[in-house]
């Protein structure tokens, strides 16, 4: 199995450092591949100009082309749509998570004090 998705995934390629976003917030996502999936590169450059990680970007890109479905939080995020726009060229479904309602009011109560 591991010799088919190298065989999928093509010859490895170094890459230096990708142009990374300045600025952004950490959002949760949950991505799905749609079966047209197979820009797996740019799925991972795409990931990695976000401040994930190279490996982890390639492990997230790896399980989508298993059909699994992968809940990452993504470290800086500039602009929500611009990002699910860029997934959704490279057909990947991505799902904002919102955050949980617990953490989101014991953030309230702190910054009321």
């Amino acid at each position: 199995m591991p010799s088919l998705l190298r065989e999928r995934l093509g010859h490895r390629v170094r890459v230096g450092d990708a142009s990374r976003v300045r600025y952004g917030s950490p959002v949760g996502y949950l991505l799905r591949a749609e079966p047209s999936f197979v820009k797996t590169v740019s799925a991972a450059l795409a990931l990695a100009r976000r401040h994930l990680r190279l490996g982890l970007a390639k492990d997230v890109v790896e399980r989508l082309l298993d059909k699994e479905e992968v809940t990452v939080e993504v470290p800086k995020v500039e602009d929500p749509e611009v990002f699910e726009r860029e997934m959704r060229e490279l057909s990947i479904q991505a799902i904002r998570r919102e955050a949980e309602p617990e953490s989101a009011n014991a953030l309230t109560a702190d910054t009321q004090r």
